[in-house]
């Protein structure tokens, strides 16, 4: 494990863990509530508009030229990672684990410089190489594609830097604002600008690249502006920042461009055996299928530095509970979603992408169940980030990496669709499951507690039949609407039936109490007297699964 350096106390601060743990629980939940009251918002907006934009595309397209749209998106996302170098997640955390403000700007300022020069080169070099890209993929079509989105390479890479700024800082907003919000507003807008003057394939890349320069653009102006207010110019700071960043960032480079792999890997190899119209039967599924994990996402995208924040405070009983606690969150939206992709598949595309796309149905049901088990293991990723645990990261990365890369090679050529989905759902899997075993057997981090898996099983028990019969009664599409809003009520009611509100839920009604603007006394007292008790603070209660 990479060890994290001895922090700097900051002036007033504690350098040890002078709350007890109920106390660093609450504080810590209501941490991670304040950021994920804004990245509801934000993963709301973006899953509509997002998701609307990728629509409205796949519907005006071929399903071949929203292949190769695809194809161009994770080819240079994958550029975009492999150039990052994983400095986002380092600089995060260094940002989360040191006080020094000197220290601080000087981390900062290496950060940026370092991505900023490796964002014009990765550019440069997609533009002059696009040839011999589109030649891989057997597809001269595909020049001009790569070539148009050659400049995102740059902003994928420099973006998630700035944002790692304030993510260190645990303020998300920027994320939820630029990332989350107008890139997803742009994209929609253009391409629905560019279509009615009959753009085709070119005007989707075209609007693309703009909400995503757009978007770099905001965030940098937000930095200028923000940034002197968290730390005051006035500080002393080094000239080089700690060796620890590039240490973590090499670390990280190599978690984050496996974590790629894991992902995209499936999806190239596709494109490079099988014709385009193949990559967009699967990227319909796929892209459907990631709208499980973003619940995960947005929450772990705080969990991170307030994990830090625990580790550094030696509150490992905190730690334990706010992961189980976490993980519940995380499957608040992710049931609805899991039940409507996995048994009721074909009513999902037809509403969503069209009848022309229903053929990736098999895939999705998979894909979903992949998805749902990544985020039932809970913030696995933002856990090992935040303890330091740089080495498992980079291990079960590989392992979950190779296995995604020898099933494609091995699968694909064969059989296509079906071989590029088991690709990508075990590897899926490994990855999670590898780090959870990882973290229970160093820390005693596990979700697996009664709280957790009892109304997992109600919640099955009742949505399966339903959500089957509304596939099998073919309705109109629109009901996928009221089914969604089922599943997340199914699931809260399962809570409360089988007993299993915790006492940090409360941080949780925060939420909607800063969403309605008005405190919610009887609610919170009504969690409080049917509240179960905590398996790692209180005494008393259950201390196994």
């Amino acid at each position: 494990m990479a060890p994290l350096p001895p922090p700097r106390a900051a002036a007033g601060e504690d350098a040890g863990p002078a709350l007890n743990s109920r106390e660093l629980l609450q504080g810590a939940l209501e941490s991670v509530s304040k950021g994920t009251t804004v990245l509801i918002v934000g993963i709301v907006l973006f899953l509509g508009l997002s998701f609307l934009g990728r629509v409205v595309a796949a519907r005006a397209l071929s399903v071949e030229s929203f292949g190769e749209f695809n194809l161009g998106v994770s080819f240079t996302t994958l550029l975009s990672i492999m150039i990052l170098l994983g400095l986002n997640q380092a600089l995060a955390r260094m940002l989360a684990w040191e006080q020094d403000a000197g220290e601080r700007r000087t981390l900062i300022r290496w950060a940026i410089g370092v991505a900023a020069i490796s964002s014009a080169a990765g550019s440069i070099a997609v533009f002059v190489a696009a040839p011999g890209i589109a030649a891989l993929f057997h597809n001269p079509e595909l020049v001009p594609v790569f070539r148009l989105m050659s400049i995102t390479v740059g902003f994928g890479a420099i973006t998630p830097v700035f944002a790692s700024i304030f993510q260190g800082f645990h303020n998300v907003v920027p994320n939820a604002l630029f990332n989350q919000i107008i890139n997803p507003i742009l994209f929609l807008t253009f391409v629905v600008l560019l279509f009615e003057f009959n753009f085709g394939l070119t005007g989707v890349i075209i609007a693309y690249v703009i909400a995503n320069g757009v978007a770099l653009i905001g965030i940098v102006l937000y930095t200028a502006r923000r940034l002197p207010r968290l730390l005051p110019k006035t500080a002393t700071r080094p000239a080089r920042p700690n060796p620890m960043l590039w240490t973590l960032t090499l670390s990280l480079w190599g978690v984050a461009s496996l974590g790629f792999v894991t992902g995209y890997a499936d999806t190239i190899v596709l494109g490079v055996y099988r014709p385009s119209i193949d990559v967009g039967y699967y990227s319909t599924s796929i892209t459907i299928s990631r709208v499980v994990l973003l619940a995960a996402q947005a929450l772990t995208y705080i969990y991170l530095p307030m994990s830090a924040r625990l580790a550094r405070l030696n509150a490992h009983d905190a730690l334990r509970s706010t992961y189980v606690t976490a993980t519940r969150w995380i499957l608040v939206l992710t049931f609805p979603l899991f039940l409507l992709f996995v048994f009721a598949p074909h009513l999902t595309i037809a509403f969503l992408f069209g009848k022309k796309y229903e053929a990736s149905a098999t895939s999705l049901q998979f894909l979903a169940a992949a998805a749902f088990f990544s985020n039932i293991a809970g913030p696995v990723s933002a856990t090992l980030g935040g303890l330091g645990m740089a080495r498992t990261q980079l291990w079960t990365s590989s392992t979950s990496a190779i296995a995604n890369l020898a099933l494609s090679f091995g699968l694909v050529p064969t059989f296509g669709i079906l071989g590029a989905t088991t690709a990508w759902a075990v590897a899926r899997c490994l990855y999670p499951g590898l780090g959870l075993t990882a973290l229970h057997r160093t820390h005693g981090i596990t979700p697996f507690r009664r709280v957790l898996l009892l109304p997992v099983v109600v919640t099955l028990a009742i949505g399966i039949p339903v959500f089957v019969a509304a596939e099998l009664l073919h309705p109109p599409g629109v009901v996928v609407i009221p089914l969604f809003f089922f599943g997340a009520a199914l699931y809260f009611f399962a809570l409360v039936a089988t007993r299993s509100l915790l006492e940090g839920d409360l941080a949780a009604l925060a939420i909607v109490e800063r969403l309605l603007r008005r405190p919610l006394p009887q609610v919170r007292r009504w969690i409080l007297r049917r509240a179960a008790p905590d398996p790692f603070l209180d005494a008393s209660g259950p201390k196994g699964p």
